[in-house]
């Protein structure tokens, strides 16, 4: 699929002053499989044309799933009556106006971020390749499910002042999920690059995560917990969510607000956000056609930045740092981080597992869900291989549980940093690049 620019000339002519698109043409081939077998085959494609207009002091959006000339005009149409509904809007203050026009810098060279050969041919063969591969890799009384999947993500953000910004995005990606007596353990890579993804040691870290340890009994209170990769980038991608967007510390919804320049995690934590870091999935330019701009966030514990978007430049220098979230996103209106990096620590996986001693290993996160911003309560549990280790060697398997528990605690207990990170993402975040990581007992209290 590709957007063609005399198209978007078009509709913005059709759509009329103030106007700005935000395109996405989806191409997603998909892979899944379960009890060792191929369950569905599926290809996608998809356009979604987000349209907003500001004028005169009055804003409204709306959305299509095509460029055609006939559904653009009837939108506009529907867009100016809703325009003419609305009671006039309060004059923006000089900088809000500034941080709206004057900081689009149409000079700014959009990142070139070059496409995969690899995931742009999408080639079944391949797929199908990286399934056997994986199934015949395991013992023969184990069960593989999950899904392979290769995304072309065709972007265009354009105005009505000039802008134009285009970019195509690729992604593979591969879940694999192994059961064994009664035991479950997974593996999730991804790369731009599917040449990259280094499918045969799938099998080899999923058959040592099913060693054949006794189940234990459940444990209570406190103890130290050590997260693997996959594991801590549920925490380090709702932290970000919820704590380093400009708009949620400006209005004091985030547990830092105010606190620019003070201590507010682990003195090993160092955190950026740069959306054109090789090792995370990389985008040029967000929903505005702000191009990415690298955002250290937090340096050995301390609280060095935010990300932002036009509405709350002044808050970073001024200029947005490329984190405008798409109008209509169904996680919220704010600016939020993309792309982000833990830095590694020195530790290695055994070195991090001698010292927790006698705690928790939780490989994976299902899921975490904020049940209070301001005070980042969340609530997850853990998914597939949980262990409990004695003396610092694991020793059976702990049954799966649910963690509730504020985020900033925890990120003030980081003890222990991986020397080894593993590229992730979330349905809210495109990339997040995290190491293991140790958390001192206390704040992550076994129910």
């Amino acid at each position: 699929m590709s957007i063609e620019q005399a198209d978007v000339q078009q509709a913005l002519e059709i759509l009329g002053d103030g106007a700005r698109l935000d395109i996405l043409g989806e191409h997603a081939d998909l892979l899944r499989y379960a009890e060792s077998a191929i369950t569905a085959q599926h290809s996608e494609r998809r356009l979604r044309v987000r349209v907003r207009v500001d004028r005169n002091g009055r804003s409204v959006a709306g959305s299509l799933e095509t460029l055609d000339p006939d559904a653009v005009r009837s939108l506009a149409d529907r867009l100016s009556a809703a325009i003419a509904d609305l009671p006039a809007g309060p004059t923006p203050p000089a900088t809000d106006h500034a941080d709206r026009t004057d900081r689009a810098d149409h000079s700014v060279p959009t990142p070139v971020i070059p496409a995969a050969a690899s995931v742009l041919e999408s080639d079944p063969a391949v797929r199908h390749r990286w399934f056997a591969t994986v199934r015949d890799g395991l013992d023969s009384s184990a069960k593989l499910g999950g899904a392979i999947r290769y995304d072309v993500l065709d972007r265009v953000v354009a105005d009505a002042t000039g802008l134009f910004r285009a970019e195509t995005l690729t992604k593979a990606s591969i879940q694999a999920i192994a059961k064994q007596d009664g035991r479950s353990a997974s593996v999730r890579l991804m790369h731009r690059d599917a040449d990259q993804l280094p499918i045969e040691e799938i099998p080899d870290r999923l058959r040592a995560a099913l060693r054949p340890l006794p189940t234990t009994e459940a444990r209570h209170g406190t103890c130290r917990v050590l997260l693997k990769p996959q594991a801590a980038n549920a925490l380090i991608a709702t932290y970000g969510y919820a704590v380093l967007g400009a708009n949620a510390y400006a209005t004091g919804r985030s547990v830092v607000s105010g606190r620019l320049g003070e201590q507010v995690a682990s003195e090993l934590v160092t955190l950026v956000d740069d959306g054109c870091d090789p090792d995370g999935l990389p985008s040029g330019f967000d929903a505005e056609g702000n191009v990415r701009r690298r955002t250290p966030l937090i340096d050995h514990g301390v609280l060095v930045g935010l990300v932002s978007d036009r509405r709350r430049a002044g808050l970073t220098g001024g200029v947005p740092t490329g984190h405008a979230v798409p109008d209509g996103w169904r996680f919220g209106g704010d600016p939020v981080p993309s792309h982000l990096l833990l830095d590694a620590g020195t530790s290695t996986d055994d070195e991090l597992l001698a010292e927790t001693g006698s705690g928790l290993v939780v490989n994976r996160l299902d899921y975490l869900r904020v049940l209070h911003p301001k005070e980042t309560l969340v609530t997850g549990t853990t998914r597939d291989a949980t262990y409990w280790a004695e003396d610092g060697e694991l020793v059976g398997w702990h049954p799966q549980l649910r963690f509730t528990f504020r985020m900033d605690e925890v990120m003030n207990a980081i003890i222990g940093i991986g020397s080894t990170r593993e590229r992730c993402d979330q349905t809210f975040m495109e990339s997040v690049v995290v190491p293991s990581l140790l958390i001192e007992a206390g704040p992550l209290i076994l129910p």
